[in-house]
């Protein structure tokens, strides 16, 4: 296996340090601040979107490198973070479509 290198694991801990350092103080101050259910499930989706953006990038720059050193075998760790990112877009979806007004 070939091992991330320091920019990919730089832009996993800031993906990391978002979601169990920034995301939850952000959301304990929106609850704190007392603001209504739709303002407060907005701040907990961009939480969740910018935590998705930092991994992903790292992410992607692993995959990305993995497939041009390893070849085919690379492609296939590539197609398979572009299945799960499907399959965690079509879960998280129909959740955020609930909320509603």
């Amino acid at each position: 296996m070939i091992s991330p290198n320091r920019t990919e694991l730089m832009w996993i801990a800031l993906g990391l340090a978002w979601f169990f350092l920034a995301s939850p103080l952000l959301i304990a101050l929106s609850m704190r601040l007392g603001l209504w259910p739709q303002m407060s499930s907005w701040i907990v989706l961009v939480c969740f979107l910018i935590w998705v953006l930092l991994s992903g990038v790292g992410l992607s720059l692993y995959s990305l490198r993995v497939a041009r050193e390893m070849g085919a075998g690379g492609f296939v760790v590539v197609v398979i973070w572009i299945m799960l990112a499907i399959l965690l877009a079509r879960g998280i979806m129909p959740a955020f479509r609930s909320i509603g007004p």
